[in-house]
């Protein structure tokens, strides 16, 4: 028998054992039946599923997470001057007050007494969600919040003092806005007022949402960010591809990954060259993705 031909009769010999070793080693599994699929079904299932584990790493918490958005209807509404839980810092804050206190100077007393009362802390942290937006009372039972508790608890605390607070966004901090200025930190640009007839959108604003991500990037926990990026690098695979193309793709979706989180820890003094270095390599790791292994014959999986 000529050497060449051995290979190929030995494949058709074991062709109904390999068929079962494909199937058992989980290589017909869902991800392939998904990528048989044509494009205008393929794609639009993949990014399905890439923005509900995007979404449940965010948000693993079901009644925390319907509050969180719920509130953000009108977050005006969680201002709450006479909450029982607030009297007790309403009290010790006006007693500390002196009369006559120009409104400017109120403001900048009224910032530093929420900050030394409530330390900030990552929601994550405190609720278990990238994000929430809590009332005056779980704020003050929690005694530690990010800026938006600590916003809400100024604000209620400047309308007793009389003061007609807001609360106002540009989608990575949140602050207070008054007829006499600005407190609890003043962002960028005003994305998102809550207003008496509802939330006003700036569109302008829309141009900071790059860098409320990046820095979100840079500052969620990376052990849940690593099941995005292993689930991203999964749905990129495709039958054809190698072994190399797939630890490329990885390794470019990994580094990548740490280049956007070691670039925007300051969310005012971003490090724009190692972020867009980061997008880059992240691109990088995308397109490795996408390179099909070079063979010279089909495999037994492509005539299954």
């Amino acid at each position: 028998m000529h050497r060449g031909t051995q290979p190929r009769l030995s494949a058709a010999i074991h062709e109904p054992k390999l068929r079962r070793l494909y199937e058992v080693n989980g290589l017909k599994n869902y991800l392939f039946a998904l990528n048989n699929l044509r494009w205008y079904a393929r794609l639009p299932c993949k990014w399905l599923i890439f923005a509900l584990v995007v979404f449940l790493v965010c948000f693993p918490y079901p009644r925390l997470t319907y509050r969180h958005f719920s509130r953000w209807r009108d977050p005006n509404a969680l201002i709450e001057p006479h909450a029982a839980a607030l009297q007790p810092w309403v009290d010790e804050l006006k007693a500390s007050l002196p009369p006559d206190l120009p409104p400017q100077n109120t403001l900048r007393r009224v910032e530093k007494f929420v900050y030394d009362k409530v330390p900030y802390e990552w929601d994550w942290n405190t609720w278990g969600l990238s994000d929430y937006l809590p009332t005056v009372t779980e704020t003050v039972e929690r005694a530690k919040e990010d800026c938006d508790g600590r916003a809400v608890v100024a604000a209620s605390l400047l309308s007793n003092l009389g003061f007609h607070p807001r609360i106002v966004t540009d989608f990575a901090h949140v602050w207070v806005q008054t007829e006499h200025g600005d407190t609890m930190g003043p962002g960028r640009k005003k994305a998102v007022v809550a207003t008496e007839k509802g939330l006003n959108f700036n569109w302008r604003a829309l141009t900071e949402l790059p860098r409320a991500l990046a820095f979100g990037i840079s500052v969620f926990p990376w052990p849940r960010q690593l099941i995005v990026l292993v689930v991203a690098w999964w749905l990129l695979l495709r039958r054809s591809h190698g072994v190399l193309g797939g630890i490329c793709a990885l390794a470019g979706l990994t580094t990548g990954f740490f280049l956007l989180r070691a670039g925007g820890p300051e969310y005012a003094k971003p490090i724009v060259w190692m972020q867009l270095l980061g997008v880059l390599t992240v691109l990088g790791g995308v397109a490795a993705s996408l390179l099909p292994r070079r063979r010279a014959q089909p495999t037994i999986g492509d005539r299954l």
